[in-house]
């Protein structure tokens, strides 16, 4: 059973596990696509970490070999953004979806301008809102890193 509330709190502490090709040259900064939905979806998997805590994010992001972060922000900032944080608790308990309103296209078929344009401007502002936190020793157990 899932004792977390259903309902996302604006203030919930909502994290994002960061992948390699979603961080810059030197793992300092994520890019906009770390929030961007693969094709044919509408959804960024997240994790309710305001219930879960930080050494249950790192566990989570673990699971993909290519793992190097965390990427944190509010669930108020991202429905500032434009895009809204959905519980999803059929996946685990504590997993969330990020929703844009806008279905990522197959691969080499783009967007049209208008929802490329708002798009961007999402993830741009996810990106700007989030505070990524570079994981100190990505392949230990728990969370070594400042405080989430």
């Amino acid at each position: 059973m899932c004792d977390i509330p259903v309902p996302i709190d604006g203030e919930e502490k909502i994290v994002r596990a960061i992948t390699s090709g979603s961080v810059n040259k030197t793992n300092t900064a994520i890019r906009p696509r770390a929030f961007r939905s693969r094709p044919g979806a509408d959804e960024v998997s997240v994790i309710r970490q305001t219930f879960t805590g930080s050494d249950f994010c790192k566990a989570k992001g673990r699971e993909r070999a290519d793992y190097v972060g965390l990427a944190v922000l509010h669930a108020g900032q991202i429905r500032k953004a434009g895009s809204e944080v959905i519980d999803s608790r059929d996946e685990y308990c504590g997993h969330a979806h990020i929703s844009h309103g806008i279905v990522a296209p197959p691969p080499h078929e783009p967007l049209s301008p208008q929802d490329n344009l708002a798009l961007d401007k999402k993830l741009d502002a996810l990106r700007s809102a989030a505070r990524y936190h570079p994981d100190p020793d990505p392949g230990s157990e728990g969370w070594n890193g400042p405080a989430l």
